[in-house]
């Protein structure tokens, strides 16, 4: 581990060197390229420090520390904030990478999920399984895609914060479809690991309701109705605990609900 901890050191003064040619071109260490300076600089301290602990034999510390160093890289920029031309940032372009993103961790989730499928024992567990993942990929298309306008000038923040939950929940899901899968696991606690992964999922793509295009608004009815439909879906999953269909179904419940609310918001913005 401590060698690919010195390699990203290394990598991350490479891109610090690079930022300091362009904040010098500048003649400025206020714009985007002094703030990035900024965040990596902390970044790399925090790397070092795992490199001296492991020099020192302090193994037991440089996992964690390494788990500090990537939190504070994804995060410490909504708290330095760099006094810069927003114009310079793609916002068509960030949504282009992070829808990207999601579409490769949706399908590595069903490629996660095909144990599932077995053609000598047919069942509808597959047919639930499959349902789940793709009401989940059509809250989102609509939600991001659809709904947002791309078209604007800002630095984003919030498409980027949103987009690391988005990517952490749906691989919780997969996760709690494979403990469940399994056959060899706490309910209680796959329940509420699929139950806390859904809610994340869907505060996380609902934050982005920021980037409505105009004529878009979420409303009390919106949100009481996905909250109704998650309640639901919660309460069948928690009731029947131990029963694999009631965890499937509840679960659907909650993203079929949602993406239902999100479909009929999309056909009735159109219809405008």
């Amino acid at each position: 581990m401590i060698d690919n901890i010195t390699l990203l050191f290394i990598l991350l003064l490479t891109v610090v060197i690079l930022y300091s040619i362009q904040a010098k071109k500048e003649n400025s260490m206020s714009g985007a390229a002094g703030n990035s300076i900024s965040i990596l600089l902390v970044v790399c301290t925090i790397y070092l420090i795992a490199i001296l602990c492991s020099l020192f034999h302090l193994t037991q510390y440089v996992i964690w520390i390494n788990v500090v160093a990537v939190l504070t890289g994804a995060f410490l920029p909504f708290f330095i904030r760099g006094k810069f031309d927003k114009s310079i940032i793609s916002f068509p372009h960030l949504v282009e990478r992070f829808e990207l993103l999601t579409i490769i961790t949706f399908g590595e989730a069903i490629v996660g999920l095909t144990h599932f499928f077995d053609t000598t024992n047919f069942n509808f567990v597959p047919i639930l399984v499959f349902f789940i993942v793709l009401t989940m990929f059509g809250s989102y298309v609509i939600q991001i895609h659809n709904l947002m306008e791309h078209h604007r000038v800002e630095r984003s923040l919030r498409l980027m914060f949103s987009h690391y939950f988005v990517v952490i929940s749906i691989n919780l899901v997969t996760v709690a479809l494979e403990l469940i899968h399994s056959g060899e696991v706490n309910h209680i606690f796959a329940s509420g690991l699929m139950i806390v992964s859904l809610v994340i999922f869907y505060i996380s793509i609902m934050a982005n309701k920021e980037y409505y295009k105009q004529n878009i608004k979420l409303t009390k009815r919106d949100i009481m109705l996905m909250l109704m439909v998650t309640i639901i879906g919660m309460a069948i999953i928690l009731i029947f605990i131990s029963n694999l269909y009631a965890f499937l179904i509840g679960s659907l419940v909650i993203t079929f609900g949602n993406f239902s609310v999100l479909l009929r918001k999309q056909k009735r913005c159109l219809s405008e």
